[in-house]
């Protein structure tokens, strides 16, 4: 993003107010909407800082480039997250296959036993850096109109909305440590037992459960965070 840019070299000192939303959206030519998640993006990443008054100022302290700090408490998606902080994201399809539904993921996907489904198998990329292996799996019945280059392009949440007007409201993940064994790690660049994160995701829309997702994700790049807002009861 061309404010992360200004930032890194220099053009915004530390303190500086930015204009508002809409100001912002006009002079850099995009949405308002996407204006607010990019901020969001950058106050998450430690650029910004948010203070009373709706205002907000350049951080005082610079951030270290090589950690994407990932918020847990709001919805996101990799192709969004790399378009907030201006960068180009890619992916390489890996694998395209139907399958049938054995007990658990009929459970997890709300079908029936035995009902066709779509494993899509792609490596996500920001600015040509491997960051994530990522595998869907979704009814066929919507997976089948995604074009091969548009999961190269695309997120699948977006194609969703395009092809079937379908939008994802929510997802429940689960976190846990892992060590990449060779063919992960060759295919993210690290060397072999490096540290990552195993994400396991289940996307809900208005109609139900949609997506079960799985992915593996870059130790070295990225941290996670999340809020913890205390209740403090008063006698």
């Amino acid at each position: 993003m061309a404010l992360r840019t200004q930032i890194r070299e220099g053009h915004l000192s530390a303190g500086t107010s930015l204009a508002g939303e809409l100001e912002l959206a006009a002079a850099l030519g995009i949405s308002r909407h996407t204006v607010r998640h990019a901020l969001g993006v950058l106050v998450s990443e430690g650029w910004l800082h948010r203070q009373r008054g709706a205002r907000t100022v350049v951080a005082p302290h610079r951030p270290d480039d090589t950690v994407i700090e990932r918020r847990l408490g709001t919805f996101y998606a990799f192709a969004w997250e790399v378009e907030a902080r201006g960068e180009r994201h890619h992916s390489q399809l890996l694998a395209r296959d139907t399958l049938l539904a054995d007990a658990r993921l009929a459970q997890v996907l709300a079908i029936e036993l035995g009902a066709p489904v779509e494993r899509i198998e792609r490596l996500r990329s920001a600015n040509g850096e491997p960051l994530t292996l990522e595998v869907s799996i979704l009814p066929a019945a919507l997976s089948t109109s995604f074009e091969d280059a548009a999961l190269k392009e695309q997120s699948i949440y977006d194609l969703l909305e395009q092809r079937h007007k379908i939008s994802v409201l929510r997802a429940t993940e689960s976190l846990k440590p892992v060590v990449l064994e060779a063919r992960v790690a060759g295919l993210l660049g690290v060397p072999p037992g490096s540290p990552a994160f195993s994400v396991e995701r289940v996307s809900w829309s208005r109609r139900g459960p949609i997506e079960w997702q799985q992915s593996l994700i870059r130790g070295d790049r990225y941290l996670y965070s999340v809020e913890l807002p205390r209740s403090v009861r008063t006698r």
